[in-house]
């Protein structure tokens, strides 16, 4: 017998119902408490990361590549693991963390943040780093961009940030200062968060929410990748050279080819206008690569259909992938897009949960 899920049935049961959930645990004091367990890799001085990982079978390249950079810069890391572990696999997390903190995963990426950020509670870092593995880590660069989050003079250092529907700072990998951490206010968001496993929820109540609380709280704000220094990399490269760019951006941002020749500015406000019109790391991420250096890539460009697959894996060869772009291509070959699930899990994906 064949079950038909339907959008509200699917919407109940994978959103209203988390909620409700969480609540209830809320009130009757039954949410999960993660467990902390000493690492092996400690640091001096008191500069910290989260770094929040879903890597049940194996630790990936990226995010060896990512833990690497972050010893490089002397940085103590609390690796938290948001899946069971087996013994074997937690003996192979130990050397590269500090401290590795244990959890089943309640409220996804932003409840694994919170349970990190208020397990400083009383002994805040000097600046704290919050990292999760959405994305590629390549080597080149990546020391140095976690150097600059570790010490930058402001109270957010983003790498990214997004404005496509109301600003947020993209929380896959940014930092905050001591005086942040310090804000009552900014405690406060965090013991208030709830946990809530449903996508929508950890984008808008968390990305967003805990991004509107910084911003107000913050004395000053950088965002290491931004629009107007990508502008000043290519202000030398000509109109027809900005043109062949636009292949660069996802499918549906691409202006149509054939149309009449515009002059430089003109090509370069069409560039960043298509940058700016969403999650940039998506929109601009091959382009920050190449000409900025970031080394930072979004895993999920097929699965959320930014990218034809091939087109992913010549940008790869145009950029630089460090020899990892069969395995990034085997990856989301594996993973595939969304819009070509089944049953209930295509209705999750259109519902964006």
């Amino acid at each position: 017998m064949k079950i038909r899920f339907g959008k509200t049935y699917v919407y109940l049961a994978e959103y209203r119902m988390p909620i409700l959930r969480a609540r209830l645990a809320r009130r009757f004091g039954l949410e999960s408490t993660p467990v902390i367990v000493p690492g092996e890799r400690h640091h001096p001085g008191n500069v910290h990361a989260v770094f929040l990982i879903w890597q049940p079978q194996a630790t990936a390249w990226y995010v060896t590549n990512a833990l690497a950079a972050l010893a490089e810069a002397g940085i103590n890391v609390t690796l938290v693991v948001n899946h069971p572990l087996s013994e074997a696999r937690l003996a192979e997390l130990r050397p590269f963390a500090d401290r590795i903190m244990l959890r089943d995963n309640s409220g996804r990426d932003m409840g694994g943040y919170r349970d990190a950020i208020l397990s400083f509670a009383g002994r805040e870092p000097e600046r704290l780093l919050l990292m999760n593995d959405s994305v590629y880590y390549f080597r080149a660069g990546l020391t140095e961009m976690v150097q600059r989050l570790a010490t930058s003079p402001c109270d957010v250092c983003a790498t990214y940030e997004n404005w496509e529907y109301h600003h947020h700072f993209q929380s896959f990998c940014y930092s905050v200062s001591r005086y942040m951490l310090e804000q009552p206010a900014f405690q406060q968001f965090w013991r208030d968060y709830l946990p809530v496993n449903a996508r929508p929820w950890a984008i808008n109540k968390g990305e967003v929410g805990s991004s509107r609380r910084m911003v107000r709280l913050a004395r000053s704000t950088e965002v290491l990748f931004n629009p107007v220094k990508l502008r000043e990399a290519l202000a030398d490269v000509d109109s027809m050279g900005l043109q062949d760019l636009f292949g660069h951006l996802p499918i549906d941002l691409r202006p149509a080819a054939g149309g009449p020749r515009l002059r430089q500015e003109t090509v370069m406000r069409q560039l960043t206008d298509a940058i700016v019109a969403r999650s940039q790391i998506h929109s601009g991420g091959f382009l920050y690569r190449r000409f900025l250096g970031a080394p930072l890539i979004k895993r999920d460009l097929l699965f959320r259909q930014q990218y034809h697959l091939h087109e992913i894996e010549s940008l790869l060869n145009i950029v630089g992938a460090e020899g990892h772009t069969a395995d990034i291509i085997t990856e989301m070959r594996a993973k595939g897009i969304g819009f070509h699930l089944r049953g209930r899990a295509r209705q999750r994906f259109l519902l964006d949960l």
